[in-house]
């Protein structure tokens, strides 16, 4: 019963920060929502801050899981044609009605310093997508993986943004045409030098 209470307090919250913000949504309006009391509340977190940081590390657990799925689902595609499906991914989940931006980009920024635990938090997951991305940059054989992966990661926050801010409904197709450029650059120079060295 305790876990489930705190599962509840996880999701629930995950689900209001991600809809109204971290600083617009209070305490309150968690307890209320999932039922329980302040007493309670405390048996499982010291703060609404530990709790935020829980809500980012599930909303990590949920987003990468279904990274992995759309990935898996893409095993017999070329190497260079997953590395640009991150966009198409991205473009279904612009296209879900409840779409409000990121969570992790949300959280980095009504939370600024480097050194909070919130940050950090959302830190980690960009790092996760970064090297998820130089893994594949290096599958599609890039030659500095690294450089592309961070410039793709660029472009997929950027669509974000845009998405969100602007309202484009086209941005993850847009961005997916300037990786398309990148792919193709890094992973012909890689081809280039295979050929003079054989």
């Amino acid at each position: 019963m305790a876990n489930d209470t705190r599962e509840r307090l996880v999701s629930t919250s995950s689900d209001l920060f991600y809809q109204h913000g971290f600083q617009a949504v209070g305490l309150d309006q968690i307890l209320d929502t999932v039922g329980i009391t302040k007493t309670a509340f405390y048996k499982h977190f010291e703060s609404k801050d530990e709790l935020i940081v829980a809500a980012l590390e599930h909303r990590d657990r949920k987003d990468m899981g279904e990274w992995f799925v759309f990935f898996e689902a893409r095993q017999d595609e070329d190497a260079k044609s997953r590395l640009l499906a991150v966009f198409d991914l991205l473009d279904d989940w612009f296209g879900k009605p409840d779409f409000r931006g990121c969570l992790f980009m949300s959280a980095a920024t009504e939370f600024p310093s480097r050194n909070d635990p919130i940050h950090r938090a959302a830190a980690l997951h960009m790092d996760k997508v970064n090297k998820e991305l130089q893994r594949m940059a290096a599958a599609a054989g890039a030659s500095d993986p690294d450089s592309l992966a961070r410039q793709i990661l660029l472009l997929m926050t950027g669509a974000i943004t845009t998405r969100h801010a602007a309202g484009d409904p086209n941005a993850a197709a847009t961005a997916k045409e300037t990786a398309a450029l990148l792919v193709e650059r890094y992973c012909r120079s890689s081809r280039v030098r295979s050929a003079a060295k054989a």
